[in-house]
């Protein structure tokens, strides 16, 4: 597979069809969707955009570390490598954050959305957050990063084997590419988007799907569910074993609501 450049985005196409865009979150690359979402034989129907935010993956930093400057960047590449079609976005954590500032700049493009544990409040002093919980499985053999067991624990709620294997799988390498002071100074200065109030402004036909994780002390699920309920075209779904890492909790759910989204999403 060959890795493309636009403007400083590093990102990765695949197929023919309608596009899905994928967005990633914060300290992650695009091998947390590309790896998860090729697995889900009903994409191959449509065009995939993989892509790595500034200065996560391998994309350049930009000098100005703020959510207003990467949505910019954001625009700037779908508009010369998506144009004027009609296309979906997924976005995870941040990713689902940016996912809904594209929605609503997009509005006549957007044809659905699917976000998992989105962030809709970027400061995090103003969230309703939940207490992270696990629920353990199998024992797990630790023959390989040990030194990262802990923050798997502390992000996932399902801690088995297949987890663990998924989350050195889907995690690690965003993380130890990332640019921590980039990304330091993104979440101390300018995390927020300026026009964050206007986020739940979506155009009238686009379909979204949102799932939330009932143990996500990162974003929470509450504030999500008092913003997406007003929405007719909204589909909620709150995971009870699940909490930000909700893709390793629970693959299969993901898989099922993400297929039923956009292979009907105009019916």
């Amino acid at each position: 597979m060959v890795l493309k450049q636009y403007n400083g985005i590093q990102y990765q196409d695949l197929g023919e069809g309608e596009l899905i865009l994928f967005l990633h979150g914060l300290f992650l690359d695009k091998n947390s969707t590309q790896i998860f979402f090729e697995r889900d034989s009903q994409i191959i129907n449509f065009k995939r955009i993989y892509l790595d935010l500034p200065g996560m993956g391998d994309s350049a930093i930009i000098e100005e570390p703020s959510s207003n400057a990467i949505f910019k960047k954001l625009v700037a590449f779908i508009d010369h490598i998506i144009g004027e079609k009609s296309f979906i976005v997924y976005g995870h954590s941040y990713g689902g954050y940016l996912a809904q500032a594209i929605a609503h700049h997009y509005q006549n493009q957007v044809s659905a959305m699917f976000l998992t544990c989105p962030v809709v409040i970027a400061d995090d002093n103003l969230r309703i957050t939940e207490k992270h919980k696990n629920e353990f499985g199998d024992e797990i053999k630790i023959t390989t990063n040990d030194a990262f067991f802990s923050d798997f624990e502390a992000m996932n709620v399902m801690i088995n084997e297949t987890s663990w294997l998924a989350y050195q799988e889907l995690i690690l390498p965003g993380l130890q590419k990332a640019n921590q002071v980039f990304i330091g100074k993104l979440q101390k200065n300018s995390y927020g988007l300026s026009f964050e109030k206007e986020l739940d402004h979506f155009g009238s036909e686009t379909k979204i799907q949102v799932v939330l994780g009932r143990y996500d002390h990162i974003v929470g699920y509450k504030q999500q569910l008092a913003l997406f309920v007003q929405k007719e075209n909204a589909d909620i779904t709150l995971l009870s074993s699940a909490g930000h890492n909700i893709m390793i909790d629970q693959p299969d759910t993901i898989y099922s609501l993400f297929n039923k989204l956009i292979n009907n999403k105009n019916q």
